[in-house]
């Protein structure tokens, strides 16, 4: 047994996560309950390596959906480009906006300045 003590603690925790997993699943599902039940009788190490490969599989797994999950945030968040169709239109209708707003200041001049009856 030379493993270096980082090799240890990695397989340690590891252990514990692939632990956690099979309680979780033991307590979800009636057959990952008999499975695991059954692996108790197992000897201490090939049952602590089990855990320690359902801990790295589970942690895989979770980083894939993290990482899944903040690609996708970051692909809604970033606005998707205009076709120049589409920003020709927009600078049409902001320059028809534009002459509306001017037509009705200049209307609302034109009373203010005209004679009240």
């Amino acid at each position: 047994m030379d493993r270096n003590p980082l090799e240890l603690l990695q397989q340690a925790y590891y252990a514990g996560i692939g632990a956690v997993t099979a309680a979780v699943e033991s307590l979800q599902d009636e057959a990952k309950r008999q499975e695991n039940l059954a692996q108790l009788r197992l000897d201490l190490r090939q049952l602590a390596s089990l855990w320690a490969e359902k801990g790295r599989v589970t942690e895989a797994e979770a980083r894939r959906l993290i990482e899944s999950f903040v690609t996708q945030q970051t692909a809604a968040s970033t606005p998707q480009p205009t076709s120049s169709a589409q920003t020709k239109a927009i600078e049409a209708d902001i320059k028809l906006l534009i002459e509306t707003l001017r037509a009705v200041r200049h209307d609302l001049q034109q009373e203010q300045n005209s004679p009240a009856p």
